[in-house]
């Protein structure tokens, strides 16, 4: 049998994003799955402006295989949806989405920090609290927020030694800031957040105290604080 050089198939940029994600431990569906993610909380692409496998091979200068497994990924999470014999579209998320997934999180933050509540170590108090320290407290960009929320909030999940825990509450956290980012792109406008950590460390005090109904009641509070009236 011939052989051919891999470079006759793959361009150049396209074998080194393969020897980046060998080195990195990571498929290359994966890397795509990841830089497709990204442009979508990014505003890069939107509700109503479909996009092709054609337009991704020439952006990613790679073949299609990996992309299409990347592109039925996201489409099986309900980030995007198959347009027959065109190809795909963001899916636009409705308020009851988000209200579904705020009620999801209490049910599922509370509930694991009920039940894991001593599984929170001094040492991860203080980890946690490093965490608040480098937030800023003026105002700023909400995604930016967002992104420093959602890590205190996962980083605390995460405490508890349950990996399927803590991707579940991944999977409701970037819902959430593609709430955001849609309504950013709607409105033509950025939201901004205004506030500090002092929550986050009320609830790490309580905890360290030894309190667990009052450190549940103070995360309860804390995501159902969310709001969800951008998007009606």
């Amino acid at each position: 049998m011939e052989m051919i050089a891999v470079s006759a198939i793959i361009p150049e940029e396209g074998i080194k994003m393969i020897s980046e994600a060998e080195k990195g431990g990571k498929t290359l569906k994966g890397r795509i799955y990841q830089s497709m993610l990204e442009d979508i909380l990014n505003g890069k692409y939107v509700p109503e402006e479909p996009f092709t496998e054609k337009e991704l091979t020439e952006k990613y200068q790679i073949s299609k295989s990996p992309i299409r497994e990347a592109l039925i990924e996201l489409c099986n999470e309900g980030i995007l949806r198959s347009i027959p014999r065109y190809g795909y579209e963001v899916l636009r998320i409705q308020q009851k989405d988000v209200m579904d997934a705020k009620e999801a999180r209490i049910i599922l933050e509370c509930g694991a920090l009920d039940a894991y509540f001593d599984k929170i170590t001094p040492e991860r108090a203080d980890y946690l609290l490093n965490i608040l320290d480098e937030e800023r407290p003026a105002s700023e960009d909400i995604l930016l927020h967002w992104d420093r929320n959602s890590r205190f909030h996962i980083a605390l999940m995460d405490s508890y030694g349950n990996a399927f825990l803590t991707d579940t509450l991944k999977r409701s956290m970037i819902l959430m800031k593609r709430a955001y980012a849609q309504y950013q792109y709607n409105k033509w406008q950025r939201l901004t957040f205004k506030g500090t950590a002092t929550g986050h460390r009320e609830l790490i005090a309580t905890i360290r105290s030894g309190n667990k109904a009052e450190a549940v009641e103070k995360l309860r509070r804390d995501v159902a604080s969310f709001d969800t009236s951008f998007l009606s």
